[in-house]
């Protein structure tokens, strides 16, 4: 396994994005905010990059910071096909000590990305790292997920996607299982690939891991207010909708 799990993932993470029900969800809601700020703008986590890409086409330029080479590597790929790479200044860094071009007036960090950051000493790391990067009353906006136990299925392997390998022509099956540390609030989720010749045999299988960390949204607002944000609202879905109860996100929207 590579040391930067998502560059394990760049061979099926086209197909990881388009499985994923939230990507449908948040990427008008982050390309409308990154396109309508006043100044420059930054995603951190930028994976295929589905969403700098699209604000990139409506002729805005965008930093983009991923710690994955692969990764980044897939998204120039994409910029290019789509004639934008000049419009991308891609940096390849950790979440907890990227450093801008030049300070940003909005900074976005979708996808549950800052769930990749285990502890509480590392979320609060990446945020004061964030407010370093903005101006002053410049913006970071993120979201994640609010983890309800009742839907927990521990360990039971579920079918992602099915996808064409480019190289080799053949076919692959996408699974993915997850197992939950209820105590330290984190998934360690297992994802492999069957790749299938045309008789229907497995020839081949990869396995990759990733883990995650949920957190409430009364320990996102304290590392906020603790990393020195002023919070302006917290959104409870993508249709900008209050938080409440039954919410299954928490988007939240912080000034500098």
């Amino acid at each position: 396994m590579s040391p930067v799990p998502y560059d394990d993932f760049a061979d099926i993470y086209d197909a990881w994005c388009e499985s994923a029900p939230i990507t449908a969800k948040n990427g008008a809601f982050y390309v409308k905010r990154l396109v309508a700020s006043p100044g420059p703008v930054a995603e951190l986590g930028v994976g295929n990059g589905r969403i700098c890409i699209e604000v990139a086409k409506q002729g805005r330029s965008i930093a983009g910071v991923d710690s994955s080479s692969g990764i980044l590597d897939l998204c120039r790929k994409r910029a290019r096909e789509a004639s934008v790479e000049e419009r991308l200044n891609l940096v390849q860094a950790d979440f907890r000590d990227f450093e801008l071009p030049a300070p940003a007036d909005l900074i976005v960090l979708p996808f549950h990305s800052i769930g990749h950051l285990l502890t509480d000493d590392d979320k609060l790391r990446a945020m004061r790292q964030v407010r370093s990067q903005l101006k002053d009353g410049g913006t970071f906006l993120f979201d994640h997920f609010l983890f309800d136990p009742k839907y927990v299925q521990g360990g039971v392997p579920h079918l992602r996607a099915e996808l064409v390998n480019a190289e080799r022509g053949r076919d692959q099956i996408l699974w993915e299982a997850s197992t939950h540390d209820m105590e330290r609030k984190r998934i360690r989720i297992v994802v492999w690939t069957d790749e299938i010749d045309a008789s229907g045999f497995v020839v081949s299988r990869r396995y990759r891991r990733i883990h995650l960390s949920w957190m409430s949204p009364e320990e996102s607002r304290r590392l906020l207010e603790e990393a020195g944000f002023e919070i302006e609202t917290v959104y409870g879905d993508f249709d900008e909708n209050p938080l409440t109860e039954t919410s299954t996100h928490q988007i939240w929207v912080a000034r500098k």
